[in-house]
């Protein structure tokens, strides 16, 4: 009877993580003003503007971003409140347009100006890309609009069309949005569970798993139990070094870390799935697109010229039959990675078309009953401009089953980075992940530098605190690496055993 108990109360658990709550009402309002116009009312930013009678209004993210659709044309408005952060408007305005300017060879720029309106000038940017033939009616045609509102807010109006932009029609529009809407708190609504397990691990619904990849799911992120972890060693297959650190800390890592990207033939990601089915171990493989050449390497994946690569992935892991982590483009909320919205014309819908064109391949494929998927933006949005922030980029909620978390003790070697606890990093991204995400969470990269303080004590604590005050944080992976400088020395000293006395903190801790 008491087991009984158990698993029905366990069931109820899973079943109300699943669930979402009722939609938040309030975030925004319409209202007729004539026959062909309604008055859109945002009570989050404190706005409203008038919009065609026909058109789809959507505020999502975390409401950082309102999203009007009418014809072939979306009308997306972020407004920016810089207040305790370190920006003012000049520096929001040229960043936000120089991720554009340093790649013009991927766009036509119509214009790059003043745009005056009835309300004020604006800067202007009007450029134009490729048509993306994986992308259902491409919308190419760019206008964006950037203005200081005063009381420091900054609009940005990012305007795209798969017909050349109506400049007239858009200025018409933004010529009536004023900030004169009372502002109110509106709950955010948290990202579902993407596949529903009974107590005993049986999928009730969501996707279809292999019996191994279901076991994993239910054994290493949904069940209570201490941290799983892993580690990224370069080409680990290769060498003996993983073994060598394991033998050292007495301990196995469960979990691998492989990056990979179109510069490396796809065999590798068999001879590493190889090198796990061997020693009882999960491959969290990471796929990464590049600029090379000025090129944006993400362009050519959504003109479908990358899907052969793609198809011989997914075939390699369903030849395997091997419980696979998909990781598809981390960080994309850090302007370093081409695949980011600040290296896409502010467009984080390019991210989004980007990764379900990927899962789709697999999904064809066969490859899907073997992989679990992991969203992983950055701990921190660089830029930290509401158009850039990590829930803009969200896939559809059913298509990732894991939450990536990312954010390194970075160390003191560049004069603006600092020394940070495993607690200051972690807290308050632990905490707004768990507010907005009904999904387990895995530390999918993280490390600690030599530079700055004393690594040892760090990991000690880090430890202690992972275990502890982070529930939800079912497994974590050391990247033992060395990030340098531009001229090619050391700069942040990620690895394991530097200085050695990390690996008996790890041994103390994992014995």
């Amino acid at each position: 009877m008491k087991n009984k108990c158990k698993s029905v109360l366990l069931f109820l658990f899973f079943t109300l993580a699943l669930v979402r709550p009722v939609y938040a009402e309030g975030a925004f309002e319409l209202s007729p003003i004539n026959g062909e116009k309604n008055l859109l009312k945002n009570y989050v930013d404190g706005y409203s503007i008038e919009v065609p009678k026909a058109s789809k209004v959507v505020c999502d993210g975390n409401y950082y971003k309102t999203e009007i659709s009418y014809g072939n044309t979306s009308f997306k408005i972020f407004i920016e409140d810089p207040s305790g952060k370190n920006f003012n408007y000049a520096d929001y305005e040229y960043y936000s347009l120089k991720g554009l300017r340093d790649n013009q060879g991927e766009y036509e720029v119509l214009y790059d100006g003043i745009q005056p309106t009835a309300i004020g000038n604006f800067r202007a940017y009007q450029f134009n890309r490729q048509k993306l033939s994986a992308v259902e009616n491409d919308k190419n045609h760019y206008l964006i609009l950037i203005r200081n509102m005063g009381n420091n807010k900054f609009a940005t109006f990012m305007i795209k069309s798969s017909n050349s932009i109506n400049k007239e029609e858009v200025v018409s529009m933004v010529e009536t949005f004023k900030m004169d809407v009372k502002t109110k708190e509106v709950p955010v609504v948290p990202v579902k569970q993407s596949i529903l397990m009974d107590s005993a691990g049986q999928v009730q619904s969501g996707r279809v798993l292999s019996e191994d990849t279901s076991k994993l799911y239910y054994n290493d992120f949904l069940s209570a139990g201490s941290t799983k972890w892993g580690i990224f060693v370069q080409d680990f297959w290769r060498n003996t070094t993983m073994s060598d650190i394991e033998g050292k800390i007495d301990h196995k890592f469960k979990y691998a870390l492989l990056y990979h990207s179109f510069s490396f033939n796809n065999e590798q990601i068999r001879e590493a799935i190889k090198y796990c089915k061997t020693w009882n171990k999960t491959l969290e493989f990471t796929f990464q697109t590049d600029i090379v050449d000025g090129k944006n390497q993400i362009y050519s994946v959504l003109n479908g010229e990358r899907d052969d690569s793609f198809r011989e992935m997914a075939r390699i892991i369903k030849e395997e039959e091997h419980p696979t982590l998909f990781r598809i483009g981390n960080e994309m909320n850090g302007d370093w990675c081409s695949y980011s919205a600040w290296n896409t014309g502010l467009d984080s819908d390019i991210y989004i078309a980007f990764y379900e064109h990927i899962y789709s391949i697999f999904e064809e494929e066969g490859a899907n009953p073997y992989v679990l998927y992991v969203f992983n933006p950055n701990g921190r949005n660089f830029p930290d401009f509401k158009y850039n922030d990590e829930s803009l980029y969200r896939p559809r909620e059913d298509h990732y089953d894991i939450l990536g978390l990312t954010l390194y003790n970075t160390g003191t070697y560049y004069s603006d980075e600092k020394w940070e606890s495993f607690d200051e990093l972690y807290t308050k991204l632990y905490r707004d992940s768990v507010k907005m995400y009904n999904k387990p969470m895995m530390i999918t990269e993280f490390a600690c530098s030599t530079v700055g303080g004393n690594k040892v004590e760090w990991t000690r604590d880090m430890l202690e605190k992972i275990s502890t005050k982070y529930p939800k944080i079912k497994v974590a992976v050391w990247f033992n690496g060395i990030d340098l400088d531009a001229q090619g020395n050391p700069a942040r000293v990620y690895k394991i055993d530097e200085p050695a006395e990390v690996l008996n903190v790890f041994k103390n801790h994992l014995k």
